[in-house]
């Protein structure tokens, strides 16, 4: 239709048009590519309105042609036009049924690792996610050779080699069998109607050897909802009752082993217990505890704290010290400046970003110490959400600094200003909730909302500084808050995200959905390819 206009209005709509529409119209046909890279003016234009490209940049002796590779150059950084360019590889089951809400994502050095297992199976699976491709590394056996059901709750990685797996196994009783109105069977029929829950840890380098187990006091009315392990071979885990919000966390600590009997492939673990939490509604006054299951749990700062993740909920809402038996939970809430005339209580995530700097100030050598991380606020009254990079930072003399960053460290800071915001964002309305991810060196930060992926691209660097070096030019600032507002590129999946992960590379992207994994490749050669590959388990 636009090859019907006079060349002067077609000019005037790519001037006047957004960078991506123009973008997305010079790449539609031959002819406005033609018209779209020769037409100097337009192209400085959306220059200027790019991230990235110095305004007071003198162009007047570069080539045209070299202002459109420079533009592309640029809106390519930005993600423009990545919604319809990336490319989707599906990875299903075939018949097998995933199952989903036990499977997790973690990174192993430069690896990334899927871990999951299908429903009727007694075997987890490892496998790892890089350039395009699913492999995989292990299987590990789960120790029931006698019939009965096996429900796998949880499974962990502790980041070096141990692999845990929260399960309940429910041994079979033979119900029609001669003495099955016996009243000793009839009890153990009834004690065993939900089975027991077991915790078995397997090494990743070594998936055929030794299993460690331990089984815990069960009165067959609660069940795990979360699990977290650290490499010190200490987990958590939290109870809940099947009917009523009463709710308990337990550590485990002082883990020691049973002597091994050669002709057993098991171990058993007996460990120490401390309940960090327990409590049943009403909670008491003051209290950081939302009428919520809380459906995951973090190790953080070394593992010296708990981070607790309610349903529904984005970011952590509660936190907690591992090294006191403190009952009280402290709440993730922040206030911070939105505009001069409103403030916001924030939730605040860890931060996925930092710079350290060592500096002389008055005869002395201080180290500053930045952070950047995703804080989400709702108001009160009008109950809107929005979503924002938040910076920090702190200041400490050099004598007593580790000069080692460690953005767990980061949480602790309590005095937050907004970088910038992340426009598009939508909190959940699904008890599922959104999930994060957050690419290795910080230029990408995506979130899950249901069948949907919004990826924002991101220059740490100039938002750390608060876009000191104007790297986001003034049309980004938005005219109602003066912050500067961060468009996403929109990815639609067609099934429900779990999980969400960056692979080493900066645009390549994991989901656990529930019709089974896809791997996202954001380049900018992709060419909007979707292939679907069966999993052999």
């Amino acid at each position: 239709m636009l090859l019907n206009l006079p060349l002067e209005l077609i000019q005037l709509i790519l001037l006047k048009c957004t960078t991506q529409t123009f973008l997305q119209v010079a790449f539609s046909c031959r002819t406005l590519y033609g018209i779209a890279s020769n037409y100097r003016e337009a192209l400085a234009h959306h220059l200027r309105q790019t991230p990235g490209f110095r305004r007071n940049q003198n162009i007047s002796s570069t080539d045209t042609k070299q202002l459109f590779q420079i533009l592309k150059q640029h809106a390519f950084q930005q993600l423009y036009g990545s919604q319809f360019r990336a490319n989707c590889t599906k990875f299903n089951f075939g018949e097998q049924i995933l199952n989903v809400p036990a499977s997790s994502l973690a990174s192993f050095g430069n690896k990334t690792l899927i871990f999951t297992t299908c429903q009727d199976q007694r075997l987890v699976h490892v496998f790892q996610v890089a350039d395009g491709k699913l492999t995989s590394l292990a299987q590990l056996k789960l120790p029931w050779d006698q019939s009965g059901r096996l429900e796998v709750s949880k499974i962990a990685f502790d980041g070096e080699d141990k692999i845990y797996v929260l399960q309940r196994f429910t041994p079979a009783i033979d119900e029609h069998g001669p003495d099955a109105e016996h009243p000793f069977i009839r009890q153990a029929k009834e004690s065993s109607r939900y089975g027991k829950v077991y915790l078995t840890r397997h090494s990743l380098q070594c998936p055929d050897g030794l299993v460690r187990i331990c089984d815990f006091v069960d009165d067959g009315d609660i069940d795990p909802s979360a699990l977290a392990v650290n490499c010190q071979g200490t987990f958590a885990i939290v109870w809940h009752h099947r009917q009523y919000a009463d709710c308990s966390i337990q550590l485990y600590t002082g883990i020691e082993e049973a002597p091994h009997d050669p002709t057993s492939n098991l171990i058993g673990l007996t460990c120490q217990s401390i309940i960090l939490k327990d409590w049943a509604p009403p909670s008491p006054p003051g209290e950081a505890v939302e009428r919520r299951l809380i459906t995951d749990l973090e190790f953080n700062d070394r593992s010296m704290q708990l981070l607790y993740y309610y349903q529904s909920r984005t970011l952590y809402r509660a936190f907690q010290s591992c090294l006191s038996e403190s009952p009280h939970l402290y709440r993730n809430s922040t206030p911070v400046t939105f505009t001069p005339s409103l403030s916001l209580l924030f939730s605040i995530g860890i931060p996925f970003f930092g710079t350290h700097e060592t500096e002389s100030q008055n005869g002395f050598e201080t180290c500053r110490w930045r952070y950047l991380a995703l804080g989400i606020a709702t108001h009160r009254q009008e109950n809107w959400t929005v979503a924002c990079l938040m910076r920090s930072e702190a200041v400490c003399r050099a004598s007593n600094c580790g000069h080692e960053l460690n953005l767990d460290r980061g949480r602790r800071l309590t005095d937050w200003v907004i970088a910038a915001r992340l426009w598009g964002f939508r909190d959940a309305t699904s008890s599922l909730g959104c999930k994060v991810a957050t690419s290795r060196d910080g230029t990408r930060i995506a979130v899950s909302n249901w069948k949907t992926i919004y990826v924002w691209a991101l220059d740490p660097g100039s938002l750390i500084d608060l876009n000191e070096n104007e790297y986001y030019p003034p049309s980004w600032q938005s005219s109602e808050t003066g912050l500067i507002d961060l468009p996403p590129m929109v990815l639609h999946t067609g099934a429900v995200c779990f999980q969400l992960c960056f692979t080493r590379e900066e645009n390549e992207l994991v989901a656990i959905t529930d019709q089974g994994f896809m791997l996202w490749d954001l380049r900018a050669s992709g060419t909007g390819n979707r292939t679907s590959q069966v999993v052999d388990v």
